[in-house]
């Protein structure tokens, strides 16, 4: 795991702990560049260009089946996207950084 304190994207994906930002060879460089100028059709396009939300957490139909089954992948790499949102959703950009962070510092 990696420090990450860029943008934090609509999926709610820690970057730190992203195999492509932690990779060594051209890695990511985080939601920051990646998803405002990638800009996925699924989550990011939904959520910020469609509905204007910041997180999914604020739509009405969260967890759609969108958002699950993209949340499923990333259940493999270790990150808990629903939680992550409930946890956004609870303690705000900055502590849920500070959390992340605070894991980071506990490993």
């Amino acid at each position: 795991m990696k420090d990450y304190n860029g943008f934090i994207p609509p999926c709610g994906i820690y970057c730190g702990e992203c195999p492509n930002f932690l990779r060594t060879n051209n890695p990511c460089e985080g939601a920051e560049k990646h998803c405002k100028v990638r800009k996925c059709k699924g989550i990011y396009v939904c959520c910020i260009e469609k509905k204007r939300y910041n997180y999914c957490f604020q739509c009405s139909i969260f967890p759609c089946s969108r958002f699950k089954k993209f949340a499923e992948k990333w259940m493999k790499l270790g990150q808990n996207l629903i939680s992550n949102q409930q946890n956004l959703k609870e303690l705000g950009e900055t502590r849920w950084l500070e959390k992340w962070k605070h894991k980071i510092n506990m490993n």
